[in-house]
């Protein structure tokens, strides 16, 4: 069966960031009335101030400190005191405690890039915490779910100045009647909100989508293959994820997607494979696998604006093999992981 990704969300009131905005936007105007009171200028108005030739005082300057500290720590961010370190790009893992968000969120902590910095979109806190998902340096930026609204996520983003987002979600098959409307709330839906609070933010720059083989099965003339048709019959996923692709291409904002096939958690057992869209119609990959390419792909220049498709040799079923297999396996040769 083709990839059905990550977690499913869950419905968190749309409040909570906007709760935390409330609540940081107190503190600052606490922090700036201090500001005010511990000044020896304290009657002097902004505009004076910034006339005034004298230096500033110790006491001054010691105030500015404390603002600038409690500021850092009313973020949305649970905790993250070197989060956004300058000259640091941040890239953005939602979905990071799913079975492929946590090894993109590894295979990124691996990578060891010194200019980027690392933080994961959770839900829960304590589930993350709990998965060992803020090993080493990385960040958690909890509280954060798809079916919130583009402006709040948008906040979030913004709050930690992601540059690269990098998309681990999918829904996860559960009662049968509701599947249709939780594959619509996350792999539709759910990217249409991340791509727009991408939009809004002002700060990213690129979106790394998981999708599946067979999105775009219709088109490519593969809906009567099984693949298309086990795999769709699930909450008619494939076609929400066309939505969410589409959304994304439609965007603006560079992207790249990729399209894993049958999702496996064992390691790799063969060599990877990778096509553009719509030529796979079957196989398998390890989630390892995945989150490589993935990671790849949220720093490779050459991998904007591409969709590709991948799984291992050998995973094929009968008579579902891409065409001229051969020159698509590429192997650990990364330079070929995004034709």
């Amino acid at each position: 069966m083709a990839a059905c990704v990550s977690s499913a969300a869950r419905l968190v009131p749309s409040k909570e960031f906007a709760a935390r905005a409330r609540s940081n936007a107190r503190a600052r105007r606490a922090v700036r009335h201090r500001a005010m009171a511990s000044s020896p200028d304290a009657d002097t108005t902004p505009a004076e101030a910034n006339l005034s030739e004298r230096p500033p005082s110790r006491r001054q300057t010691l105030v500015s400190a404390l603002a600038a500290s409690v500021l850092a720590s009313a973020s949305p961010l649970a905790s993250s005191p070197a989060l956004a370190a300058e000259g640091k790009r941040t890239v953005l893992v939602v979905g990071a405690t799913g079975k492929t968000g946590r090894l993109v969120v590894d295979e990124l902590r691996r990578r060891g890039d010194a200019d980027a910095a690392v933080v994961a979109a959770v839900r829960s806190e304590e589930k993350a915490k709990k998965l060992g998902v803020d090993k080493g340096d990385v960040e958690l930026l909890s509280g954060f779910d798809v079916t919130m609204s583009a402006d709040v996520l948008a906040t979030a983003m913004k709050s930690v100045d992601a540059e690269i987002v990098v998309v681990c979600t999918g829904f996860v098959p559960g009662n049968p009647f509701k599947m249709a409307a939780a594959a619509r709330a996350v792999d539709n839906e759910g990217v249409v909100h991340l791509v727009d609070a991408a939009k809004r933010s002002g700060t990213v720059k690129r979106i790394v989508l998981i999708s599946s083989i067979l999105t775009d099965g219709r088109a490519m003339g593969a809906e009567d293959s099984p693949g298309f048709k086990i795999t769709n019959a699930f909450g008619g996923v494939l076609d929400e994820k066309l939505v969410g692709e589409r959304a994304l291409i439609d965007s603006g904002v560079e992207y790249c997607i990729v399209r894993p096939a049958g999702l496996r958690g064992e390691p790799p057992k063969t060599e990877l494979v990778v096509t553009p869209g719509n030529v796979m119609a079957s196989g398998e990959v390890s989630r390892e696998l995945v989150a490589r390419v993935m990671a790849e792909a949220a720093f490779a220049p050459g991998a904007a604006g591409k969709i590709v498709e991948i799984a291992e040799t050998g995973t094929f079923a009968p008579g579902y093999e891409p065409a001229e297999v051969s020159r698509y396996v590429v192997g650990d040769d990364k330079t070929r992981w995004f034709p």
